[in-house]
């Protein structure tokens, strides 16, 4: 709990008071706890091809910026383990378990959590261990080294196989949590069934055997005072009723992100702009994401790490899949290779969503709004999501004006302009612009525009 001062209390007090009365109408409303606004996937290496974890002079610094400016979780994708056994491990250890703790160790060591990837879902068909057991359907991801299958949660076969597995990830490895890339079969069945009632109605639905099985691993994290972070795809979430996991990550192969996508999900939603084969947005320097965001309490994934350079492909011994196509992660890596020939020195692609050739300032930009992002979510604050009624907004709200009050010892009011026009934003006090300073109560909010307020 943060210790306030006389004047803070009284603040804050008359802060929530004032709010409550003040919004009418809105979509939802959060009280903040235990949100983590600043998250980064950190690119570790190319696997399979061969790299230490172990941190140089480049991590240190890097991992240092991120706490300096508040960045609470590392996120570390599947380049960790060795999912195709090249090192004589498999996907539930670590090729490099000295570099991988030393990692761990620095990230603690600058007050920053770190959790790694662990699916509930994929295992390579050519594992040792696979079994038609683990499965109740033909369905599969084939993307440059790996030929996964989408095991089943309600196969015993599976749960008995993969849980203490996923459990051992906990107990070896000094980790804050897991990020499980769902490897979902449920679209699959969902899609068969359809097909069999002559309806086009492809949606899963609710699957009691997914919500006990990430229940069981969410028990396990939270026991150790950790993170559960899921992706299951697009902008999709996991069909289930309780709450089994802490973070949703979405976005993942979408062209045109969606404004206020996730919104009707429990918090907390973690968007990631997939920059590397869905493409990227051309105007206000790629900012459109955040305007789409930060208005629904989302603010999206920082990619970053280690330069990629293509090293994982074409590698001796090593079988590739689906070398062509739109969303042939091969053939994205093999861009990367050529793009790096070129360029060094740099700019680097840092990760497996970022564009190619690489956004200039992307990382700038991010740091820009996260600074105007995190004070409005600090802990225990409130979150007044998408207003329609507003005594504090005296202007018409027209329907692509995405106005949202966040309310703590300060009072922020935030807004993106969809409307396709400049629109003025009357209100019934005096504000101030955080990025310009400047006093009103009207304020002119130009389109595909947000606008960063303070009481």
């Amino acid at each position: 709990m943060k210790n306030l001062t006389l004047e803070q209390h009284r603040a804050r007090i008359e802060n929530i008071r004032k709010a409550e009365q003040s919004n009418k109408k809105y979509y939802t409303r959060h009280r903040i706890h235990d949100y983590l606004s600043g998250q980064v996937i950190y690119n570790m290496g190319e696997y399979p091809a061969k790299f230490s974890m172990a941190p140089d002079e480049y991590d240190y610094n890097l991992l240092k910026g991120f706490a300096d400016q508040g960045i609470g979780l590392v996120q570390i994708h599947e380049e960790w383990n060795d999912s195709i056994r090249r090192f004589g491990g498999h996907k539930y250890t670590c090729h490099d378990p000295e570099g991988f703790k030393k990692f761990i160790d620095l990230c603690h060591s600058l007050g920053l959590k770190i959790i790694a990837y662990a699916s509930t879902g994929f295992l390579d068909e050519r594992d040792p261990d696979f079994t038609e057991k683990f499965c109740r359907i033909e369905s599969r991801l084939a993307q440059t080294y790996f030929n996964y299958r989408k095991c089943w949660l309600g196969s015993p076969e599976w749960r008995h196989y993969m849980l203490p597995l996923t459990q051992a990830i906990l107990d070896t490895y000094e980790l804050d949590g897991l990020y499980n890339d769902l490897g979902y079969d449920g679209e699959r069945v969902a899609r068969y069934e359809a097909i069999k009632r002559g309806s086009l109605d492809f949606t899963a639905p609710y699957d009691p055997d997914l919500e006990d099985a990430l229940g069981a691993i969410y028990g396990e994290i939270k026991k150790r005072g950790g993170i559960y972070k899921l992706h299951r795809g697009h902008n999709d979430a996991p069909p289930v009723k309780d709450r089994v996991y802490d973070y949703l990550w979405i976005g993942e192969s979408i062209t045109n992100p969606v404004i206020g996508a996730g919104k009707e999900y429990l918090p907390y939603i973690v968007p990631c702009p997939d920059h590397g084969r869905a493409g990227v947005d051309a105007s206000n320097a790629g900012e459109l994401s955040y305007m789409k965001t930060i208005p629904f309490m989302q603010f999206p994934l920082l990619t970053h790490g280690r330069p990629r350079r293509g090293a994982g492909i074409d590698l001796p011994g090593v079988e590739y899949f689906s070398k062509t196509g739109v969303k042939s992660e091969y053939a994205y890596n093999a861009r990367i290779r050529e793009y790096a020939k070129t360029h060094p020195d740099g700019p680097h692609v840092l990760s497996g969503w970022s564009a190619v050739p690489p956004q200039e300032g992307e990382y700038e930009v991010w740091s820009k709004y996260y600074a105007l992002y995190r004070p409005m979510v600090e802990e225990n604050s409130v979150a007044y999501i998408e207003l329609r009624e507003c005594d504090e907004i005296l202007s018409t709200i027209p329907e692509k004006l995405y106005a949202s009050m966040f309310v703590n010892e300060e009072t922020y009011l935030v807004a993106s302009n969809f409307t396709g026009a400049p629109y003025e934003l009357k209100l019934a006090d005096t504000w101030t612009n955080r990025e310009t300073n400047e006093r009103s109560n009207s304020f002119i909010i130009p389109d595909k525009f947000i606008l960063f307020l303070k009481k």
